[in-house]
């Protein structure tokens, strides 16, 4: 292979690295520090602009404590709404193979439960006030929300009563079936060799970059020997 080709191989590497690295767009909002308040919300979330700008359905991380310093919760709930326009749920609109909500759209959230994963799709984003999505709450604070491009849509949100939302979050009731697992049985579980993987943050290491860059130069110095 004649040098000139080789680094036009090389430079074409480096660019699908780098359009790849583009591609994976994501952002972290913080929402809320402490509880807004029972049955209530701050008004905070992911702005229109912001959830337009991503182009097309999005994928939606919510990073949540459960919030009862009494012990006295009875349920733990999220719903994500439209601020700007009498706090109408969206959940009819969202996707999840996780979620399971009642029929009144307040997601139930296991009292273990760290992450809310769901994907919003973006016919739903035009109807939106400027505020955009936000998240009201009842013994949940909402701390931040991770959103990306969603590469398709999950499964159809589980729907139950409001009694089987209440042992949903108490791990009383799995709506899926079987035997729902108790937070003692969960414990154990995590702890017995369980391998911890990293997280991936849809970014492409510098490293890699580096890689294709070292390549190119070896390359050029094989290419020139050779003449």
């Amino acid at each position: 292979m004649k040098f000139k080709k080789i680094v036009a191989a090389i430079a074409a590497a480096a660019m699908a690295v780098s359009m790849t690295a583009i591609s994976a767009f994501a952002a972290t909002v913080e929402i809320d520090t402490e509880s807004p308040g029972p049955w209530s919300s701050s008004g905070k979330g992911i702005k229109k602009a912001d959830l337009e700008a991503v182009g097309g359905d999005i994928r939606i991380v919510l990073t949540v404590e459960i919030y009862d310093p009494l012990g006295l919760g009875d349920q733990f709930l999220v719903n994500p709404i439209d601020y700007d326009n009498g706090w109408v749920s969206q959940t009819d609109f969202i996707t999840s193979d996780t979620v399971v909500a009642k029929t009144d759209g307040w997601i139930c959230v296991p009292q273990d439960a760290t992450t809310i994963e769901f994907v919003y799709p973006a016919s739903a984003i035009a109807a939106l006030g400027d505020d955009g999505l936000c998240f009201s709450s009842q013994n949940v604070i909402v701390k931040s929300a991770e959103y990306e491009l969603a590469s398709a849509p999950q499964g159809e949100v589980v729907r139950v009563s409001d009694q089987e939302g209440k042992d949903y979050c108490f791990g009383k009731y799995d709506p899926r079936g079987g035997a729902a697992e108790t937070t003692e049985e969960a414990a154990p579980a995590a702890d017995d060799g369980a391998a911890t993987t990293p997280a991936a943050t849809g970014n492409v290491p510098a490293a890699v970059m580096v890689s294709v860059m070292a390549v190119a130069g070896t390359a050029a110095v094989a290419a020139k020997k050779r003449k």
